[in-house]
Order: structure tokens, then sequence, then C-alpha cells
């Protein structure tokens, strides 16, 4: 659900998905998400619902679980908070081997999002569309699993029609090593044959996304996503990702969205 709100978000951004770039304009969507779960859990299926508004050039809008506002009125630049909702994990999602590590609490997720797009003739190249770069930093408040993630990635968003958009990203994901222990570390226990793993701070995962998005009218407006994210570094030498040979994830988005003006 995190990744079909933000996709509805960054094609608002761009104009690919909206009827203009009006001071005052909001949008509504629904869409279904299907994933596969980390650790070999297999397949869920969400609904992913998501809405935005913008204000003379400020906006709020949903952030998957969560809400992200963009407080700079600017269409080269955005900036702004950003709150979410991490459901954390339970033990008895592991395989039977690995029940007896810690269990995950959820957590109040916090952070600041920045993005910006610049077409590529401005940068020389000749290219259609536009050039995009975006960064999330967020950490949990107290209570929390209280570890920090450092969200970067660049994109391409490109018109094949009037009414087909199609953008390409490649994501990354950096954890603090508290975050990279809480979710890939492994604490020994002998009697299941289970050793320690400690891993250490840096890249968790690399992500490259293809996204469609066709305006059927004015209003109206469908997209497809699919991602394939795969564990990088300390992340994929976990014996969690190892044993249970779930290096790369899948995840696939539908969705519609109606936009408006008031």
């Amino acid at each position: 659900m995190r990744m079909a709100a933000k996709v509805l978000v960054v094609l608002g951004c761009f104009g690919v998905s909206g009827p203009s770039l009006a001071d005052n304009a909001f949008s509504l969507g629904l869409g279904v998400t299907a994933s596969e779960q980390p650790f070999g859990q297999g397949w869920r299926a969400l609904p992913a619902p998501s809405f935005s508004v913008e204000y003379e050039g400020y906006r709020l809008a949903t952030r998957g679980p969560g809400l992200a506002a963009d407080l700079v009125p600017s269409r080269a630049l955005s900036l702004g908070p950003l709150v979410r909702y991490s459901g954390g994990r339970e033990s008895d999602e592991l395989p039977a081997k690995y029940q007896q590590q810690a269990d995950i609490p959820a957590s109040a997720e916090v952070g600041v999002s920045i993005g910006s797009g610049i077409p590529w003739r401005v940068v020389g190249v000749p290219l259609p569309g536009i050039l995009t770069a975006s960064a999330d930093l967020v950490t949990t408040l107290p209570g929390g699993h209280e570890t920090a993630v450092f969200a970067p990635s660049v994109g391409w968003v490109s018109p094949v029609t009037d009414r087909l958009t199609l953008i390409g990203s490649l994501g990354s994901q950096w954890g603090t090593e508290a975050h990279m222990t809480t979710f890939f570390g492994v604490e020994a226990t002998p009697d299941m044959g289970v050793g320690a793993y400690q891993p250490e701070a840096g890249l968790k995962n690399l992500s490259l996304s293809l996204i469609a998005s066709y305006q059927h009218t004015e209003r109206w407006s469908t997209i497809w996503l699919t991602s394939v994210n795969q564990y990088q570094g300390d992340a994929a030498d976990s014996p969690l990702v190892r044993d249970t040979g779930a290096l790369n994830r899948v995840f696939l988005v539908w969705g519609v969205t109606y936009n408006g003006l008031f």
C-alpha cells in the first residue's frame, strides 16, 4: 500500500494524472496491490486508497499508510514532512527455525521528503520528458523499533502519447546499523541450530520500477506498476534472506484516479 500511494503522488506531482497545473486541485485514488512478502511468506493483496489536495501550490497527500506535505509552492521543488505507520514483524511470520527471534514492534515513522524534476533538454540531453530525483529520510518515534532509513531515487517521466505516460525509476534504501540489525540480524538459538548474525549499516536494497499512466478523460486515469526489489549487502547475506531464497521481491499495482478542481 505504501508504494501504491507513493506512485499516485508522483504521478500527480508531475502532471501525468491530473487535469492541469491548476493551483487548487484534488485527486482521489483507489487501487489494489499484490506483493511478495519478505522471507518466503508468499503473496499478499491489499487495497490502496489515496488522496491529494493542492491549494495555491501547497500540497497534502497520502504516502502509504500516512501523510506527506509539500510546503514549497514551486513546480521545480517539493519539500516537506511525512509521517506514516510501520507494521513491524511478528516472530511467527518467520520460518520455523527463526521463530525464537524477537518481535519487531509496530512504529510511527516521521521524516522529511524532497524531490525535483527537470526536462532532459535543460541539461542538454536530446530526450523527451523529465528527469526526476527524490529522497526520503525517516526515523521512528520512541517506543517503536527506533531505527532510520534513507531512500534516494532517480526516475524518468516520458510521455509516449497525449494519453499514455511511462515512468521508470531506480531506487535504493540505506539502513542505519540499528535498522539492519533489527530487520536482518539474527540472535543465536543453539537448540534450533541458528548462529548469530550481526549486519552493519549500509545499502539495504535496490529497486527497479516501471509505471504506466493512461489518461482516459480529463478527470479519470489509471496506473499500472511493476517493481522488482533486490536485497543488497549485509541484508542479502542475512540468514533470514539466504535460507528462504527471498533475495528478490516483486510488487504489482493497479489503480484508478479521479482528478478535480475547486
